[in-house]
């Protein structure tokens, strides 16, 4: 009865079409085209030998398949959604995919019952990122927290949103001092209410509560940020939340971190000493005059005079230099220099990327520690981080920089004249930073820093030390490693490596570059017994970036860098030319750049 019932619902519509005007092979058309199916010459003959007509009836979109007359009364989106369902479920491929949907779904339904049954904690939606409400030590919610960690003269403020950030208050725990620096100073609010991390009276600095442990020990007992961005440099965990790490590092000076104290109870050769001292007959190290503490593994400085502070010009900005005696006597400085517009004021280094030029320029003393003059005649040569050595072969003087304002690489220049002139630079080596060892065969070992390296953990960095042969050809390039392998597992920067009277090698550089922090004893110093060709674990600490002054006063500076040691004729130490930034107001009473960060 089914079959025929539709059966005379298609006659009847091929009467109506046929009525309007369409043909038998139009209709066939149109069947062919909705169905999806061959077409068919007789409709009847095809419903009439079918036993279910499920199959056969998926050909058709005409009629609807039953006589019911609530249905017939259907409006035309009941007919549409009708007509959707059997195309879909008088079809054997979409059934079956349909079927499989709803078990599914199912089965989803029955696991998450069930583990709402066993008592399994369901997990907490994530509020979207602008909902969540940061932490903010600002009294005023139209302030933003700005940290200022380990500048020694500015504390955290809160800084004004929009467009008036001149204007600032002090967090919670910190009153200000009257607009001037460091602004905001901590308050002794007692240890149960306290907010600040740092002592009263000095600069604010502010913790949040609930943040993790961000310092940790590093080599020699400095204390430093432990976690930082990007995450591929910082690899270690924090320890601690204050930035001395509760005084719990060590003090190497006393031998807490020095094994052969601790074990032997007394050195065993000059190697305990760090090259810088003979180990006597006593255990003991007697340290040179230019080292202590108990493996006269750190540098020691005397005082310096405010008016012999070595190299400060009133118009270009400097960073670091290096030193030669004449054979006259009398010392050369080439200084790294940031030439800035003509008939200002120090312009900083702060747009280093920017800047138009950077040069090497010459000053003179007739004192070692200075004070040096710029050579306002002599020839500027376009590069930076120079160094400059005697060679001990020949006695000529090479001079080791990085090219332009950006660098990239190394390249030399000879002066047979003691520097009145100098051959045109030389490219010796793709790697930049050089730090290279004059040897007396004419042959050179070239330090570099190197980036990306694979340090061992924790480290704060993946800045280190690497190093390459040079022949004794001085028109040859050195070698170019496949692979930059440090000479030690610490971070490190600016090598510079001299020899001392006995014969040994010692390595001073910079031990927490990029974005290790604080840079405060960022000192790092290395000796080697085999010309270099291995080195110790190197000391961090080895100095600090406090300058000591002859009148008992002292200042101390975000970060020292780019050591370079002044050697004697005797080949013992004499001075070391470092650069410093981020002094507070002493060198010259002259002020820092708008940053706050860079010393101009």
């Amino acid at each position: 009865m089914h079959c025929q019932r539709r059966i005379g619902n298609m006659r009847r519509s091929s009467s109506r079409q046929r009525k309007g005007g369409t043909d038998d092979h139009s209709e066939q058309s149109k069947i062919f085209e909705l169905g999806g199916t061959a077409a068919s010459k007789n409709l009847y003959e095809r419903y009439k030998d079918s036993d279910a007509g499920d199959d056969a009836s998926s050909s058709y979109d005409g009629a609807p398949s039953s006589s019911s007359k609530g249905r017939k009364d259907a409006g035309p989106l009941v007919l549409r959604a009708r007509r959707m369902w059997h195309a879909v479920w008088h079809n054997r491929r979409n059934r079956h995919l349909l079927l499989g949907l709803l078990t599914l779904l199912a089965l989803t339904i029955e696991i998450s019952r069930r583990r709402t049954a066993a008592g399994s904690p369901a997990k907490k939606k994530k509020r979207p990122s602008f909902m969540r409400k940061r932490w903010n030590p600002c009294p005023d919610t139209m302030y933003a927290w700005e940290r200022h960690d380990h500048e020694p003269r500015y504390g955290d403020v809160c800084r004004a949103k929009g467009r008036e950030k001149q204007k600032f208050q002090c967090p919670d725990g910190c009153k200000a001092t009257g607009g001037e620096a460091p602004f905001c100073v901590n308050v002794d609010a007692g240890e149960e209410t306290k907010k600040t991390n740092g002592e009263a009276g000095g600069p604010c600095r502010v913790r949040n509560p609930a943040a993790p442990a961000e310092y940790r020990c590093d080599y020699g007992g400095v204390c430093i940020h432990a976690v930082g961005t990007p995450r591929e440099q910082f690899r270690g965990d924090g320890r601690f939340h204050t930035s001395d790490c509760d005084n719990t590092c060590g003090d190497g000076r006393k031998g807490d971190l020095t094994g052969w104290v601790h074990i032997a109870k007394m050195c065993t050769s000059d190697m305990d000493c760090s090259l810088s001292g003979v180990c006597n007959d006593d255990g003991k190290c007697d340290c040179d005059p230019w080292a202590e503490g108990v493996d006269c593994s750190y540098l020691k400085f005397t005082p310096v005079d405010r008016s012999r502070l070595g190299y400060l010009h009133e118009k270009h900005s400097s960073w670091g230099g290096s030193v030669v005696r004449g054979k006259a006597g009398g010392y050369r400085m080439y200084v790294s220099e940031n030439a800035c517009e003509d008939g200002g004021a120090r312009c900083g280094w702060k747009d280093r990327e920017t800047m138009t030029r950077s040069r090497i320029s010459l000053a003179t003393s007739s004192n070692v520690d200075g004070p040096y003059e710029r050579s306002e005649g002599g020839s500027d040569i376009e590069g930076r981080n120079p160094s400059v050595h005697v060679s001990p072969k020949t006695g000529d003087w090479h001079l080791y920089s990085e090219p332009g304002p950006k660098g990239g690489s190394s390249q030399r220049m000879i002066s047979k004249d003691e520097g009145a002139s100098w051959e045109h630079p030389t490219t010796v080596s793709p790697r930049k930073n050089p730090g290279p060892l004059l040897k007396e065969d004419g042959s050179t070992v070239l330090f570099y820093a190197a980036e990306g390296l694979d340090l061992p953990p924790p480290t704060c960095s993946n800045h280190g030390i690497s190093m390459t042969q040079c022949p004794t050809d001085v028109d040859e390039q050195c070698k170019s490693p496949s692979d930059d392998n440090p000479v030690f597992g610490h971070a490190g920067d600016d090598p510079h490596v001299f020899r001392d009277h006995r014969g040994n090698h010692h390595m001073l550089f910079n031990a927490l570059p990029y974005r290790c922090q604080p840079k405060f004893e960022g000192g790092g110093h290395a000796w080697s017994e085999d010309g270099g060709a291995t080195w110790s674990t190197p000391r961090v600490g080895a100095f600090d970036s406090t300058v000591k002054f002859t009148d008992g006063t002292e200042m101390r500076c975000e970060r020292r860098e780019r050591p370079q040691m002044i050697v004697g004729e005797d080949g013992r130490p004499v001075a070391m030319v470092s650069a410093v930034s981020g002094c507070p107001e002493g060198l010259g009473g002259l002020e820092m750049n708008d940053s706050g960060r860079f010393y101009k």
